[in-house]
């Protein structure tokens, strides 16, 4: 109701004016209006729909620009009034199949974040996993990510025997090195999103070389790409992996809004504003005017 306030009060059009900063938007996945529903209990699985309202609005609204124009206005500290960015993390198989022709029937440009090695994995990402998300609560999502690492193997066989997670629906599976190839080839640029999707602070020096240098040449070798830019897994960092990633050569890595932050931002950890799945029209298009009552409630 708050948002719907803002939304008809005028005021989302004049924070939007008086900003001077820019916007990166971050998805995960965009799936058809019949999938997903109640099930999506992390809010993952923008329905289509949704998702083509939300983009007819930004390109209304905004100056939607590749993720390397962005960037490269914030390295040389110009304004980015106006300014917006579209990205996928994970690369399911849903952004190549729903979100990619509706971005390219409104000659908008996106990134999406590549998981180098789901491609070739049959069984999705676990956090999909019904049984999973039967077990999830707050403590033992953080737990997840600290003492199992955001392991799959890990969390998966801590399940009782019974509950082992299933084949994913069709929806929530990744994409193939084909899909991904062919979008590539047709203007969706590519980033990297480590090589198995672990929490990086948690991981010992070789295993974080292998998720931040092994996993682009991974996707190097499976697409002819070279990726630029970097995104940390559930948007954790510290000072070590943004080193890590800054050494790597990459141009820029990008966290999450709600992803763990130390200092001010800069071209290693350039924040981005997770959408979820269900949100309301009002509710976005406040968020992406920096309008997000839900953080200033917890601030």
């Amino acid at each position: 109701m708050c948002y719907d306030v803002l939304q008809h009060s005028g005021l989302l059009t004049l924070a939007r004016r008086l900003s001077s900063g820019g916007v990166i938007l971050c998805y995960h996945n965009v799936v058809a209006a019949t999938d997903a529903g109640a099930s999506d209990t992390l809010g993952l699985h923008m329905p289509l729909p949704t998702f083509e309202r939300q983009m007819r609005w930004l390109a209304a609204n905004y100056d939607v620009v590749p993720l390397a124009e962005l960037v490269d206005k914030f390295s040389r500290g110009e304004s980015l009034r106006g300014a917006a960015a579209v990205t996928f993390d994970d690369a399911y198989g849903g952004v190549f199949d729903h979100a990619w022709p509706v971005l390219q029937a409104l000659n908008l440009a996106a990134t999406v974040f590549v998981i180098a090695e789901a491609p070739t994995q049959d069984e999705g990402f676990w956090w999909d996993d019904p049984e999973v998300l039967r077990a999830y609560s707050p403590a033992q999502h953080q737990r997840w990510l600290t003492a199992d690492c955001g392991d799959r193997g890990t969390i998966v066989n801590a399940l009782p025997a019974a509950r082992r997670p299933r084949q994913p629906p069709v929806w929530c599976r990744p994409a193939t090195w084909q899909a991904i190839t062919e979008a590539a080839r047709s203007g969706l640029q590519l980033g990297v999103h480590s090589a198995t999707h672990r929490s990086l602070p948690a991981l010992k020096e070789g295993e974080l070389r292998r998720e931040v240098v092994e996993s682009r040449d991974v996707i190097s070798r499976h697409t002819g790409v070279t990726p630029e830019f970097f995104a940390y897994p559930y948007g954790l960092w510290d000072d070590r992996v943004r080193e890590a990633v800054r050494s790597a050569g990459y141009r820029a890595a990008f966290t999450l809004e709600d992803g763990q932050h130390g200092g001010a931002a800069d071209r290693w950890t350039v924040p981005r504003v997770s959408v979820p799945a269900h949100i309301d029209d009002a509710a976005f298009q406040a968020w992406t005017s920096g309008l997000n009552l839900r953080q200033w409630l917890v601030a």
